[in-house]
């Protein structure tokens, strides 16, 4: 009976793929690092810069029917905001700014009260606010083909486009 003696052809072969397989995965792999490119910055971008969709010349007919128009948070539920309009041109007069008080209590905002016609933080009623939002952290907007656009990511309290 023989015997066979040796390395078997099918063992050097097997093992030479392996290594030649194992080489182009760690290849692979370091292109696809290169390729995706490294950094330690994260960019998170959760939807539009803006609030979008809102009709300018109905919704400043509304304010001039039934006073300030609130919007609840899109975010994440301390930034509602309050919208205002003043005058009859529906592409300018406009004030935004959010309802919370500065250096207020948490989860205090201002409320709308019409008889009053002016904004009152619910959680000190001592501390009240005019139509137009003075005092409070203002938002900047546009009007695009009667759109208006409203900046809910700028909170630098920087002026509108009035």
């Amino acid at each position: 009976m023989p015997s066979q003696q040796g390395t078997n052809r099918f063992a050097i072969r097997a093992g030479i793929i392996g290594v030649v397989g194992l080489g182009l995965t760690i290849g692979l792999m370091i292109l696809m690092l290169k390729l995706a490119g490294t950094s330690t910055e994260i960019d998170v971008r959760l939807g539009d810069v803006d609030f979008r969709g809102i009709v300018a010349d109905d919704l400043a007919d509304e304010i001039s029917t039934n006073g300030p128009v609130p919007f609840p948070d899109l975010v994440g539920g301390d930034r509602p905001i309050w919208v205002n309009h003043f005058g009859s041109d529906f592409t300018k007069g406009w004030v935004v700014f959010l309802a919370k008080v500065p250096d207020g209590e948490s989860g205090c905002f201002v409320q709308w009260v019409e008889q009053e016609e002016m904004f009152v933080d619910f959680c000190n009623p001592q501390k009240q606010f005019p139509a137009d939002g003075f005092g409070l952290e203002k938002l900047n907007w546009q009007v695009i083909d009667n759109e208006l656009r409203i900046e809910i990511n700028d909170l630098s309290g920087a002026s509108s486009n009035d």
